[in-house]
């Protein structure tokens, strides 16, 4: 994941998270395999320094937050943390990629007609919603992939138009079956989109909501909207 050119024509259609795991599979080829135990352990470590590397570019901001800053909030020294990562743009390449979690499974579910397409909407606003307020959504939706080369930020703004992509998607086969009234799919999707990423910055989990719930409200406001009967 952190070297983000060479790669073999055959992977350029996989989502950033299967190229991710693909090159550090290659990369291990060279050298003797560690066993199982320590493979754990190395994954376990790795997704500690990205989670909290997270947590700090969300809270503190990309270019404020340092390599020594996420080595000491993680009581390390920061010649341990260059055993997992190389660098701080790698590190921001891996969490974005890590928040986009089961997403790309999400996406082609929608795919499957013998779901109403309104369950199918429904099920992705909340799969994204929940990805969108964990500890990699809220820096990838703070953060972004601005600072990050030009092929690695492709990368990502690639796989957020598949989302875009996905709601259009959905909203023009319920137009089609009346399911939805005659609208502009680019439209409902840019003001879901732009709901659901404000989110991170106000949502609280001590809150009287789930994201669930913000989730199920945002949608049933967008398909249903607020008006009432006139009298």
């Amino acid at each position: 994941m952190t070297a983000m050119t060479d790669k073999p024509s055959n992977t350029t259609s996989r989502p950033p998270h299967q190229r991710v795991a693909a090159k550090s599979a290659r990369a291990t080829t060279s050298r003797r395999k560690p066993g199982p135990a320590a493979t754990a352990r190395h994954d376990d470590k790795l997704t500690a320094i990205l989670r909290t590397a997270a947590q700090q570019f969300a809270s503190r901001g990309y270019e404020a937050t340092s390599l020594d800053m996420i080595a000491d909030q993680l009581g390390m020294h920061k010649a341990t943390l260059y055993h997992y990562v190389n660098n701080k743009e790698s590190i921001l390449y891996q969490c974005l990629v890590k928040s986009f979690g089961d997403l790309d499974r999400i996406m082609d579910r929608m795919h499957d007609r013998s779901i109403p397409v309104q369950d199918r909407l429904r099920e992705f606003v909340r799969s994204l919603a929940a990805a969108q307020n964990n500890d990699f959504g809220r820096c990838q939706v703070l953060v972004g992939s601005r600072p990050l080369d030009t092929s690695a930020g492709a990368e990502i703004q690639q796989f957020k138009r598949r989302l875009d992509h996905t709601v259009r998607d959905l909203v023009t086969e319920g137009i089609a079956d009346g399911t939805f009234r005659p609208c502009h799919p680019g439209m409902v999707s840019a003001m879901l989109f732009g709901a659901l990423n404000w989110v991170p910055r106000w949502y609280s989990e001590q809150g009287k909501f789930s994201i669930q719930d913000v989730a199920d409200n945002f949608l049933d406001t967008l398909v249903n909207g607020i008006a009432g009967t006139r009298r």
